[in-house]
């Protein structure tokens, strides 16, 4: 592939497709699913840590009486392609195969900044879109977490939920606008 966004989007496809073929299979065994709830504190509000202050979201929740149990998703299979690099407006980019819900986010920059714009970005990433109704794939980030900084880089582990491309797509563009020179995506090291 020679395209940033389609590549982006082919690895979100490969992750939405699983993950939406496991919700239809509980609803077909009769669970009733809250999709990408929220994590609330106790008040009902979004629950907030970390050195960022973020929010986060479970994969999924099952309805039991008066409660929901919070569950997670982990896909069967990783899309697996040839790593990639992109060069555009002054940042290298540079995609190794990863998986959509658990990628590891290195970025070449001055770490304030580069956390500033991590906050700002992950804060409109993690809200749903206006026309997603509650039944459906929120099309929201899930998790990020706080930077290890080495140097000028900064290393985040992100879950991307079901966010749309363009929303990823976004965050390389506030990412070059506070100074970044590269950003890696693959997998977390272990």
């Amino acid at each position: 592939m020679t395209d940033l966004a389609e590549l982006l989007a082919s690895v979100r496809t490969h992750y939405v497709d699983m993950f939406e073929a496991a919700l239809a299979e509980m609803r077909e065994k009769g669970h009733t699913l809250i999709i990408e709830p929220p994590i609330v504190d106790e008040a009902g509000g979004l629950a907030r840590e970390g050195e960022l202050n973020l929010g986060a979201r479970y994969d999924l929740a099952m309805v039991e009486g008066e409660g929901a149990t919070p569950s997670m998703f982990s896909p069967s299979r990783m899309m697996n392609f040839e790593p990639e690099a992109f060069h555009g407006a002054g940042l290298d980019i540079v995609v190794a195969p990863f998986q959509w819900d658990n990628v590891r986010i290195a970025i070449e920059g001055e770490p304030k900044a580069i956390a500033a714009a991590l906050v700002e970005w992950f804060d409109g990433a993690l809200a749903a879109p206006d026309d997603v109704r509650e039944d459906e794939i929120q099309r929201a980030a899930h998790f990020l977490s706080d930077p290890e900084v080495e140097g000028l880089t900064s290393i985040v582990q992100a879950d991307l939920g079901t966010v749309d491309v363009h929303i990823v797509m976004a965050l390389f563009d506030l990412l070059r606008l506070a100074g970044a020179t590269r950003v890696e995506l693959g997998l977390p090291d272990v």
